[in-house]
């Protein structure tokens, strides 16, 4: 199954409270995940939403002034917490680009109550088009509202070397964005002492078409286990709006993964 960065364990979605100075303890949120789909010579999108009302988080954002990198294990250990309450955001919430219409339908899943597409149609994307969420709302849950965002760009990853040289940086490069409202996300993963994954270097970048991972973290990297070496990397753009006191928040993602050895 497909992973999808800006919803999984790997990348924890985070979302602020009312924008209120004497907001309570507790607050509604509106989450929108648009993650872009490459098959073959298609491009679509897979559009989720998730409405809840849960503590004062913390609110993410795609606009980064500097270069981060942390050493984790892969995949991330999932955190225990209980569920938030899910909020009705209505009978279905229309997602929609100047050419194409659809709608998300709540559905109970694992992990609670989702909004999801519904039927089994493909929905088109030119990547970098505008797609606007309109959410209904409902009495006692949700509020109505509208937020647009502008898709991210696609990108194409340079050659990743899998043995850097002691003591030297590994330099990253990718298509740049051309603004400086997305960032990127890479995590470059490999096994230690086996044939799969179990760690990963994972970084936040500036969106700027290139970087360069320190030596301090290489070491693992340089000596994993050949065939173990992968790259998965995401394009964000987020978006947040005020709705009636509360927030709806939209994330685009542009993903990309290959084998590096």
């Amino acid at each position: 199954m497909r992973r999808h960065l800006q919803l999984s364990a790997l990348v924890p979605l985070a979302v602020a409270a009312c924008l209120d100075p004497e907001s309570l303890p507790e607050s509604n949120y509106g989450v929108i995940g648009l993650t872009t789909v490459v098959s073959g010579a298609d491009t679509t999108l897979s559009p989720q939403a998730l409405f809840y009302r849960t503590g004062l988080l913390t609110l993410p954002t795609s606009r980064v002034s500097n270069d981060q990198c942390a050493v984790h294990q892969y995949p991330t250990p999932s955190q225990e917490s209980p569920f938030p309450r899910f909020l009705d955001a209505g009978e279905r919430v229309t997602v929609s680009t100047a050419s194409t219409t659809k709608y998300l339908i709540p559905t109970i899943g694992v992990g609670g109550e989702s909004y999801v597409l519904e039927g089994a149609e493909a929905f088109p994307l030119h990547p970098g088009e505008p797609v606007t969420i309109t959410v209904p709302g409902a009495p006692g849950g949700f509020s109505n509202g509208t937020i647009t965002i502008a898709t991210a760009h696609g990108f194409t990853l340079g050659p990743i070397n899998p043995s850097p040289p002691a003591g030297e940086t590994l330099a990253l490069t990718w298509t740049p964005a051309g603004d400086t409202d997305t960032k990127m996300l890479i995590s470059l993963q490999y096994g230690v002492g086996q044939a799969t994954a179990d760690q990963q270097i994972f970084c936040s970048f500036v969106d700027d078409g290139a970087a360069e991972i320190p030596s301090l973290y290489l070491a693992q990297w340089r000596d994993a286990a050949e065939g173990s070496r992968r790259v998965e990397a995401a394009r964000w753009r987020v978006v947040t709006k005020e709705v009636a006191g509360c927030v709806l928040l939209a994330v685009s993602a542009f993903e990309v993964q290959n084998f590096v050895d």
